[in-house]
């Protein structure tokens, strides 16, 4: 088998070389070559990405030798050797930016869409905090009664959960059968850095990649099918949790742990979210369009009383109240 050198410039500057993988020298009438995207990107072979592009393309042309095929130009005049998929419009439109959004206190949230994923679907975002402990999505679906193996009834949900926990993030996922637990990272993850979350499902299998490092998972029991209902949470749960059945397993929300953090570009099953605008529209207190860290130590103004242990946060200190017989959020107030 012999390899064919394949180079991408960009500006002259930026170069990568690459080889093809079999004896390929040109595009044949039966092969496809697509532009800004493909039906499945995250499942080609050695691709850091997910997601399809978004953005604008100008003068797409393609040449080998003798063939130069003008493909922006084919595509906008309906040119039967192109097909388009999706929403393209052949202008370059100004559009709003997908900015990071700032969770700034565990209270902290807002509400998405319900995640029509069933059978198969697909979650991405970047993540950046120094707190150890957030939940950063949760869903769940309509309450059912099953019997345990000591036939009492119990209510249980299919439920899908992103959490951080003592710095090391975790999925978590039930359709029907039990939960399974997946911890994603090697690391932890609460450095300070921008972090990359890619979680790809079909059926009962799938995976979660974190800074493209990929960790596969299967559900427990027999089902498909993710069945969820109602709204989806980023950052945390609403004060108001009726209605809401919270898994044991899943403790960031039984310890009320709050993500505190920022969080960007998330994508669902491929289509970005603008959680900026989104937040803007639910007046979410404690969350702001930005993403910037405090160069000084929070803790260093002892802001703690009572002998209480002052931790830095995410641009916040944290007080631990414990052995000292006072409690709120500098421990000043007597426990008795």
């Amino acid at each position: 088998m012999s390899l064919h050198q394949v180079t991408i410039s960009v500006d002259g500057i930026l170069t990568t070389t690459g080889y093809t993988q079999e004896d390929y020298t040109m595009l044949g009438s039966d092969d496809f070559f697509y532009v800004g995207g493909s039906p499945s990107t995250a499942d080609l072979p050695g691709s850091p990405v997910s997601n399809n592009f978004m953005g604008c393309l100008k003068e797409v042309v393609y040449k080998n030798n003798d063939i130069r095929l003008e493909l922006s130009r084919l595509a906008r005049i309906g040119d039967t050797k192109m097909k388009i998929y999706g929403e393209v419009v052949f202008k370059c439109e100004n559009v709003a930016t997908l900015d990071p959004i700032n969770f700034e206190t565990p209270e902290a949230y807002i509400s998405l869409p319900k995640w029509n994923t069933k059978r198969m679907g697909s979650i991405s975002f970047d993540f950046r905090t120094t707190e150890p402990n957030g939940l950063i999505l949760f869903t769940h679906g309509k309450p059912q009664e099953r019997k345990d193996v000591r036939s009492q009834k119990n209510t249980k949900v299919d439920f899908f959960a992103v959490e951080l926990l003592d710095g090391n993030l975790y999925l978590l996922l039930d359709m029907g059968s039990g939960t399974i637990k997946v911890k994603a990272t090697q690391k932890k993850a609460n450095d300070g850095e921008w972090y990359h979350v890619d979680i790809q499902r079909d059926g009962r299998s799938g995976t979660i990649s974190v800074n493209s490092r990929r960790t596969p998972f299967t559900a427990s029991g027999e089902s498909e099918i993710l069945d969820l209902e109602g709204d989806m949470y980023l950052g945390g749960l609403p004060e108001n949790r009726a209605g809401l059945i919270l898994p044991t397993e899943l403790w960031t929300a039984m310890l009320n742990y709050g993500y505190v953090g920022c969080i960007r570009d998330l994508f669902i099953d491929g289509r970005s979210k603008n959680i900026r605008q989104l937040a803007e529209m639910q007046n979410a207190a404690g969350v702001k369009s930005s993403c910037s860290r405090m160069s000084a130590k929070q803790c260093d103004s002892y802001p703690c009383k009572n002998n209480a242990v002052c931790k830095d946060g995410w641009n916040r200190f944290i007080c631990d109240c414990t052995g000292t017989g006072y409690w709120g959020r500098t421990c000043e107030r007597d426990g008795l």
